[in-house]
């Protein structure tokens, strides 16, 4: 019996949501950096810019996990002069990645990881 094109319509309809939603968990899934990588990956770019106050103290945070201070320091680190655009590019990546592992966090059910990102988002506020 062959196949009409009605049959071949419906079958391509129900297709292309499956196909999309395998793509979207194949590439959405990946797991980005972790906030310690980050922090790592930031201290190798910054080199002399550790320095920075701001920069110290979103270091010394994260490696204390207290990562919504840290990512309030990072954003205070941009906007310090004499930062590259390579090592701006390194803050806004490190303060990704702590994000990013908060909602993680957060998504898990952790009370902290909650009221790190309060904190983010207060301190975008003002």
């Amino acid at each position: 019996m062959p196949i009409r094109m009605n049959s071949l319509s419906r079958l391509c309809r129900a297709a292309v949501p499956v196909a999309a939603a395998l793509i979207a968990l194949a590439t959405g899934c990946s797991k980005g950096p972790s906030a310690a990588e980050g922090v790592a990956d930031l201290e190798k770019s910054l080199g002399k810019a550790t320095e920075n106050p701001a920069v110290q103290l979103a270091i010394a945070a994260a490696k204390t996990n207290d990562l919504g201070v840290g990512v309030v320091a990072l954003q205070e680190a941009k906007r310090a002069p004499g930062l590259t655009a390579e090592q701006l590019q390194s803050v806004e990546q490190t303060s990704q990645a702590i994000i990013q592992e908060l909602l993680r966090r957060a998504d898990a059910g952790d009370a902290r990881a909650k009221a790190d990102l309060q904190l983010i988002e207060r301190s975008r506020s003002q």
